[in-house]
């Protein structure tokens, strides 16, 4: 990507500030001071090597083992939205082609080019920090909000790794500090950085339509900075936009099957992973009440990276609350740029002293939040931790009863159909990460309601993965997983109301447990099992 630094009058809008508002045009992003590349290196080695050490060590997220899966299927053939049956458009999948591709070549599991390409993301992503830094930032602090930006976007996912919404905000964390720029009248790159940088935030902002609302966000503090109308027509937006339309029109004529077949079976039942607002809320509320403050002061002081951060905190907490699901993973962006907007502050020598101890202070608050939820994972992820074992074990049992066979969960959560799917020498068996429909079955059902569709399509898709004859399916005895549904549901029981489900359940013998999953293999025709 093309990030030299060129002149504002060359290549952007004429930015003309408001009255009382002083435009930094004379920062020309120049070094101030002399630059420290090996002690620069170093700084930011640390976060990168403890994020390699981090997910090196783990399984990746279920949900990205499912979308990178999913993403081999659809290069062998599948039909993305008939053969795997998905709620959110393809847009993921398609990105992890690429990854997917060296993985063949090189025959290693699906993940591992994927972290390499997300690391290396990350760091170009944070580098930006540094090229397009706040305006009065000398070069060394901007290496300290650099290293911040590589803990935000790397080190500290923990679990979340590679999820939509980290992904995002790697993709769009340039085209955030190139509008920061643009505010506060500074340098920016030439035309093909700023296309570059639109492709990748266009990329960023496709893969949910709930993050379209950053970039009107970002047009309202540019035009409160006073730009021109004509300056909307800038190359990163065009280069954006191109993206979106083009990704928009791809879905609407040769994704139909996603369109016609998944969208109605998703309204007809997503309502059964929403969460009480409570509950929902609970993620965020710390980090909201505390970036107010320094959102209002961002504005008072009319600077821009603060107040882009800002406006992106306020348009991903939109993201998080209208999804209404309470999952860690959609509050990761609004905690990115609420810890940037912060750390930025902290390390702004023209606020004033009380206010950067405070923002440090905040800063140590956020951090502490999100180690929590790390501290609360990596004993379990670890090699030796619960959760590491236990997909060693499941592994080892796909690999005893179903090598060269199929295999699934029945369960109401991706885990642990995913990560064993990428990693088990057996096939995964079903058209989706989970059984869909037991959610809402399980809801309606304690409430003494009941929906004939909704049970129709439960037992539909399990006979359909059945009929496969997988050689070994085990079954998750925790029905609550991340639903609001009973924890102890009887599964068996429901599904065995039906005639059909009975004809070929009885194919099935159980062999044990390997924690909270019964384990059955499939009788062959000599009436034994494998």
């Amino acid at each position: 990507m093309d990030v030299s630094i060129g002149a504002q009058a060359a290549d952007g809008p004429d930015l003309a500030g408001p009255e009382g508002m002083t435009l930094r045009a004379q920062d020309t992003g120049r070094d101030v001071g002399r630059a420290n590349w090996p002690v620069a290196l170093l700084i930011l080695a640390l976060p990168t090597a403890l994020a390699l050490f981090i997910q090196f060590s783990t399984y990746p997220n279920h949900d990205v083992a499912w979308v990178l899966w999913g993403a081999r299927e659809m290069m062998h053939g599948a039909v993305y939205g008939r053969d795997i049956i998905e709620p959110n458009p393809p847009l993921a999948w398609y990105l992890s082609m690429p990854t997917n591709v060296i993985a063949s070549l090189l025959h290693v599991p699906l993940d591992v080019p994927f972290k390499v390409a997300l690391m290396i993301g990350g760091i170009a992503s944070a580098a930006c920090l540094i090229r397009m830094r706040p305006a009065g930032m000398d070069w060394h602090r901007s290496v300290l909000l650099a290293a911040v930006g590589i803990a935000v976007l790397l080190t500290l996912e923990g679990r979340e790794f590679g999820q939509r919404e980290p992904l995002m905000i790697i993709l769009v964390l340039p085209y955030l500090a190139l509008s920061a720029r643009l505010a506060d009248g500074g340098a920016v790159p030439g035309a093909s950085g700023r296309i570059a940088i639109g492709i990748l935030a266009g990329l960023g902002f496709a893969l949910k339509p709930y993050f379209l609302v950053l970039p009107l966000a970002i047009e309202g503090v540019l035009w409160f900075c006073g730009q021109r109308p004509r300056a909307l027509f800038r190359w990163e937006n065009i280069a954006a936009a191109a993206v979106i339309l083009f990704y928009g029109l791809w879905v609407l004529l040769f994704e139909r099957a996603y369109l016609l077949e998944t969208i109605p079976l998703v309204r007809e039942i997503y309502w059964s992973f929403d969460q009480p607002i409570s509950k929902v809320a609970v993620q965020l509320k710390p980090v909201i009440l505390g970036t107010i403050p320094f959102a209002v002061i961002a504005f008072k002081k009319r600077d821009g990276f603060g107040m882009i951060m800002a406006v992106a905190f306020a348009a991903f907490v939109f993201s998080y609350f209208i999804q209404n699901k309470g999952y860690d993973y959609h509050a990761v962006p609004a905690r990115a740029v609420a810890l940037l907007l912060v750390a930025r502050f902290v390390l702004d020598q023209n606020l004033g002293l009380l206010w950067r101890i405070g923002a440090a202070a905040l800063t140590a608050l956020f951090l502490t939040l999100w180690q929590v939820e790390f501290i609360r994972w990596w004993p379990e992820a670890r090699p030796g931790g619960r959760l590491h074992r236990q997909i060693e074990r499941i592994d080892a049992s796909i690999a005893r009863h179903a090598a060269g066979d199929r295999f699934f969960v029945i369960t109401v959560r991706t885990y642990p159909n995913f990560p064993a799917g990428i990693y088990a020498p057996a096939q995964y068996g079903s058209r989706t990460n989970a059984q869909w429909f037991l959610p809402a079955v399980m809801q309606l059902r304690t409430k003494g309601e009941r929906s004939q569709s909704i049970e129709r399509h439960a037992r539909d898709f399990i006979l359909y993965d059945l009929r496969k004859k997988p050689a070994l399916v085990l079954l998750d005895t925790n029905t609550r997983g991340h639903t609001q549904g009973p924890s102890h549901f009887d599964i068996l029981g429901f599904y065995g109301e039906d005639p059909a489900f009975r004809s070929e359940w009885v194919h099935y013998r159980e062999i044990g447990n390997i924690g909270q999953f019964r384990q059955f293999v499939r009788i062959d025709a000599r009436g034994g099992g494998r």
